[in-house]
């Protein structure tokens, strides 16, 4: 009895951590939305650094010499997140790139392989080399939310041909994020063993996953992080201990009254028009540092 209760405690988060990290059902009628909004675009393929397709969509600007923009989503999120970006930017004249990570979307790979952002940055690699490569593409930023602004930070930091990003609720390590998403429930011992039996299933480090020990590495890019003030996933603390560890050109938006899923909608859309801004000023000059407020009271 005492063993099937404890194969139950740990069994349960581990269970509930696999299904919340699971990608979500993808099926062509799902992404009908994308058809909707009028804009050329085109099913594209390129290979992940294991050799896994991954898909999406590519928007094409007027000018081929165009900027273009990726979009990484969220956890338990795939391409179809960005669709409310494609038409600001494509109207700002830009490329628009959008895809899923493997396992998502139309993307090959396992639905329960999510990894926080290890090798989901990866394919964020993957997605400007075929930019860069494929399209000819050389002046490439990148937008995140949540752990998709995870990725793009661990990306850019070791990929230059990201000449710009802005984060949107990014966490500062994996162990920062669980424990803030930690039940009451479940002990802090439980809770660090189904973090461990993660990295084991899914074949990655915690160590690989630590934000804040190299965000330093994207100056003297431009960097824009965004951050809900009600985000109760990822705290307003690490979202300034990634902006103190980030070197200048920086700047940090708290968003008043946001939570963590409104940061990607409605907040990215409501402020598109400002961060196109951003987009056109970086890509060509870099911006002077410092904490904006974005209707926020928000105070160090």
């Amino acid at each position: 009895m005492l063993t099937g209760f404890s194969m139950l405690f740990v069994g349960g988060p581990v269970f509930g951590e696999m299904f919340a990290t699971m990608a979500p059902i993808y099926s062509r009628k799902a992404s009908l939305p994308v058809y909707t909004l009028g804009i050329p675009f085109e099913e594209v393929t390129f290979p992940s650094s294991a050799g896994l397709a991954l898909r999406g969509w590519f928007f094409p600007a007027e000018d081929q010499n165009a900027p273009a923009i990726i979009y990484a989503p969220a956890t338990s999120h795939d391409q179809r997140s960005g669709i409310s970006l494609v038409k600001p930017f494509h109207e700002a004249g830009y490329h628009v790139l959008l895809f899923s990570y493997r396992g998502h979307g139309n993307s090959d790979g396992s639905r329960f392989g999510f990894t926080y952002g290890a090798v989901e940055s990866q394919d964020v690699d993957a997605a400007v080399r075929y930019l860069y490569e494929t399209r000819g593409i050389e002046r490439i930023g990148a937008i995140g939310h949540s752990a998709g602004a995870v990725s793009v930070i661990l990306s850019a930091a070791r990929n230059p041909r990201i000449a710009a990003l802005v984060a949107a609720s990014p966490f500062t390590t994996v162990e920062a994020v669980w424990e803030t998403n930690r039940p009451k429930i479940v002990p802090k011992p439980v809770h660090q063993l189904v973090l461990l039996l993660s990295e084991f299933r899914k074949g990655y480090s915690r160590q690989d996953v630590r934000p804040q020990d190299v965000i330093q590495q994207i100056a003297p890019r431009p960097l824009l992080l965004v951050h809900g003030n009600e985000d109760q996933r990822i705290t307003k603390k690490q979202a300034i201990q990634l902006y103190d560890s980030a070197m200048e050109p920086k700047k940090l938006w708290m968003v008043a009254g946001a939570s963590h899923a409104e940061v990607r909608s409605p907040v990215l859309d409501e402020l598109a028009g400002e961060i196109i801004d951003f987009f056109d000023t970086a890509l060509r000059t870099p911006l002077e540092g410092g904490v904006e407020q974005a209707g926020s009271t928000y105070k160090d």
